[in-house]
């Protein structure tokens, strides 16, 4: 469920998801590292943009996310 919210909080609102795997390949090429590490150096970089951007410390954010769906009635084992 972190990857969801992760997504939804720091990518979803810069770059398609046909962006973001381009992104991802180009980082993979660019510094020869996994498919893990090159998520992780986005998720960093727009980590610091979300709480420039926001004015929001970003596990703020996620906890609100969080409860939204919480409280939407999702059940947090299916995610």
């Amino acid at each position: 469920m972190s990857g969801e919210i992760e997504y939804k909080l720091l990518i979803e609102k810069y770059m398609t998801k046909v962006e973001y795997k381009k992104l991802i390949q180009e980082y993979m090429d660019k510094f020869n590292i996994t498919y893990t590490r090159a998520v992780q150096y986005i998720f960093f970089k727009q980590k610091k943009q979300f709480e420039k951007d926001n004015d929001i410390e970003y596990h703020e954010a996620f906890i609100k996310t969080y409860n939204d769906i919480v409280e939407n009635g999702y059940n947090i084992s299916m995610l």
